[in-house]
């Protein structure tokens, strides 16, 4: 039986080594390998495209290191299993990210008088308003957290119309994108969302990065449009791949981290664990944990 991973990412908590290969080989006799196989009948990792799909026509069996999925269309004739745990990070990631602009530690400078302007700005929890769009396990732990903090929080479900919330809300301090990429997210944000946040609105990416129009973002914070963003993905990542998203380095009302929301001291270890208890099932004839498909 040949797996399949690229479980290779952008920290080294995602390098899967070769010791872990060699004891999932021999535990299970299997055979992992880190080259396509028109052979691989179990998909490992987080980098699927339907271009994969095609060049490993005898797969059987995705499994995704995290909770969300993007450049592939799920199969129907494919088992789809994901880690709902890797999500635990991102919500928090989230959080660290509204504290940052929250008490201002994205402007300050050696120039005291440049913070000073940002006092007004800065708010007790319980004045906090944000808005989640997208409530699966990330926006769930998020609003948890939330919560927990007397921070107030309103949701966008896909069910919602999120430019009617944003018109008859325009009070928003922080609206937090934790969407997947599917055909309906796929530039859910663009100039016509962004208007509606207000000018004191900061904009927090810990979803994907094909749900923001980067061209319409990059347009909105060189205007002063909304008061900032917080991003931790980009369309095209490494991000000086992505011309849009390298035009939105140049601008000082921006933060941008290299997609490590979810990374964690024991994220490797969810990883393999989450893998593994369901390849020991898969042998089994077993129903698989965390079916998405």
């Amino acid at each position: 039986m040949i797996i399949y991973t690229d479980l290779h990412n952008r920290t080294k908590n995602y390098t899967l080594p070769q010791n872990v290969i060699k004891n999932i080989n021999y535990n299970f006799n299997v055979k992992i390998t880190t080259e396509i196989d028109p052979n691989a009948e179990i998909y490992w990792g987080d980098k699927l495209t339907d271009n994969h799909l095609k060049q490993m026509p005898n797969l059987k069996w995705i499994h995704l290191s995290k909770t969300g999925y993007g450049k592939f269309n799920l199969p129907k004739n494919i088992s789809v299993t994901n880690t709902p745990e890797s999500s635990n990070g991102v919500a928090e990631y989230a959080l660290t990210g509204i504290l940052y602009l929250l008490r201002g530690l994205n402007k300050m400078t050696l120039d005291r008088k440049t913070f000073d302007s940002n006092i007004e700005y800065i708010l007790p929890f319980n004045k906090v308003k944000c808005l989640i769009v997208g409530f699966g396990n990330i926006g769930q732990q998020l609003k948890k957290l939330l919560s927990s903090l007397g921070i107030h929080n309103d949701i966008v479900t896909k069910n919602d119309n999120i430019e009617y919330i944003l018109s008859n809300n325009l009070d928003y301090n922080f609206i937090i994108n934790c969407l997947p990429f599917n055909g309906t997210t796929q530039n859910y944000f663009s100039s016509k969302t962004f208007n509606l946040m207000g000018k004191n609105a900061y904009f927090i990416n810990v979803g994907r990065g094909e749900t923001v129009n980067e061209n319409d973002l990059y347009n909105t914070l060189n205007n002063n449009i909304i008061r900032g963003a917080f991003l931790d993905v980009v369309q095209n990542e490494p991000i000086l791949n992505s011309i849009n998203a390298t035009k939105l380095l140049s601008l000082n009302n921006i933060f941008i981290s290299p997609h490590i929301a979810n990374a964690l001291v024991n994220s490797l270890d969810t990883q393999i664990e989450a893998f593994t208890d369901n390849l020991l099932k898969y042998k089994n004839n077993q129903s698989l944990n965390n079916i998405i498909l």
